[in-house]
C-alpha cells in the first residue's frame, strides 16, 4: 500500500504539505505528524494552508511551524517542490482554495492522503481507506510502514486528529485498530485528559452561550427523523463568536431522540452558506453534499454554496425528506 509514497520519500528532498480551507484537527494533525517525520529524514519540508489554525487546535502548533498561504513568500518554495502532500482532502484542488490553484499548476509529483470517498484524479498518486476512521490513522501506517520514530508531539496531533474525528471515538468507523493505533500514542506520552481540555473545555462565554441558543432553536421535520437549524452573521457577531468555533455544532441535532439527519447551515462571507449534513449512520448524506459539489462522508458532509439561509435550509429539508421517503420505495 505504502510502497510508492515510501519511494517518493526516500528519493526526493524537497515536500510542501496542505489541506482542505478551514482546516480541522484531523486535517493539522496529520499534516503536523507528516511533517516532523519528514523533517526527521532530514528533508526539507513546509506546511502551506490557505486559512490559519483554528484557536481550538493552536495548542498543537505553538511554534507556529502551519504557514498560512502568501503567493509572495511561498511561489518560489512552491515552483521548487519534489513533492506535495494533500492530506484529508480529496475531491478537488477547489477543497484547498487560495493555496490549490498554485499548487496545481507545480511540477512536483502530488500525493493524496485521505479517508474520505471524494475524487483522487487530481493528484499522481492516492492512498485512500474509507474504513479508517481519520486521515491521522494512514499517517500513523505510514510512520509504521517506515520504520519512522513517534515524538510525544507527533502522538498528540495524530490523537487529537483521531480523538475529534471520530467523534470522541463514538462514530461509526471507529474500529479495533482505531483503539490499537490510541493505544501506541497514549505509550507514547499523549495526556487524553489534557487533549480533551484544550479541544472541547477552552471556549469562550460567548461559545457557550450561542450553544445554547442553537438548542432552542431547533426544529424537527418527517416525524422527527430530521432536525434543522442555521445561523446568521448578525448572530454569530452578537455573541462575538467566529465560526472556527462552531465545531460540534453540527451534531447537536443528533442529541434529539429519533432524529436521522441534521441540516445546519451558517452564513459565511459573499452571500454563501455552509452547510453541515450529519445522520446517525442509517441515511447516506454525503451524495446529497455532492450535489452541491461538497463532499465528505456516509454519515458527515458538507458544502459551501451561493444562496440565503432559509432557501438552502428549505432547499436541503426537502431533499433530505424525499431521501427518507425513497427508502419505502
Amino acid at each position: 500500500m505504502w510502497q510508492e509514497v515510501v519511494s517518493l520519500i526516500e528519493n526526493n528532498d524537497s515536500f510542501i504539505i496542505s489541506s482542505h480551507i478551514n482546516p480541522d484537527c484531523d486535517a493539522l494533525g496529520s499534516e503536523l505528524a507528516l511533517a516532523e517525520h519528514l523533517a526527521n529524514l532530514g528533508k526539507k519540508v513546509i506546511i502551506i494552508n490557505s486559512d490559519s489554525v483554528p484557536e481550538v487546535c493552536r495548542f498543537l502548533d505553538p511554534n507556529a511551524v502551519i504557514k498560512r498561504y502568501s503567493s509572495k513568500k511561498h511561489a518560489s518554495i512552491i515552483k521548487k517542490a519534489d513533492v506535495i502532500f494533500v492530506l484529508d482532502a480529496s475531491g478537488g484542488w477547489e477543497r484547498l482554495g487560495t493555496v490549490g490553484k498554485a499548487l496545481e499548476q507545480a511540477e512536483a509529483t502530488k500525493v493524496c492522503i485521505d479517508h474520505h470517498p471524494d475524487a483522487t484524479d487530481f493528484v499522481d498518486v492516492a492512498i485512500v481507506d474509507t474504513n479508517a476512521a481519520a486521515t491521522a490513522e494512514l499517517i500513523y501506517n505510514l510512520l509504521l510502514a517506515m520504520n519512522g520514530a513517534l515524538s510525544k508531539h507527533m502522538a498528540e496531533a495524530l490523537y487529537a486528529a483521531i480523538l475529534t474525528d471520530t467523534g470522541s471515538f463514538r462514530f461509526p468507523k471507529t474500529s479495533v485498530q482505531t483503539h490499537r493505533i490510541t493505544a501506541d500514542l497514549l505509550a507514547a506520552g499523549v495526556d487524553p485528559l489534557y487533549i480533551y481540555s484544550q479541544i472541547y473545555e477552552q471556549f469562550s462565554l460567548g461559545a457557550v452561550q450561542l450553544r445554547g441558543h442553537v438548542l432552542g432553536s431547533i426544529k424537527i421535520a418527517a416525524k422527527a427523523q430530521i432536525a434543522y437549524y442555521g445561523l446568521t452573521q448578525s448572530t454569530l457577531k452578537s455573541y462575538g463568536v467566529k465560526a472556527s468555533e462552531l465545531d460540534g455544532f453540527a451534531a447537536l441535532g443528533q442529541q434529539i431522540k429519533g432524529v436521522r439527519v441534521v441540516i445546519f447551515c451558517t452564513e459565511a462571507s459573499k452571500g454563501r452558506i455552509k452547510i453541515s449534513l450529519r445522520s446517525d449512520g442509517t441515511v447516506a448524506i454525503n451524495q446529497l453534499a455532492a450535489e452541491y459539489e461538497g463532499g465528505g462522508h456516509a454519515s458527515a458532509a458538507g458544502a459551501i454554496v451561493p444562496g440565503t439561509l432559509d432557501e438552502i435550509i428549505q432547499e436541503l429539508l426537502e431533499k433530505v425528506k424525499q431521501l427518507l421517503k425513497g427508502e419505502n420505495k
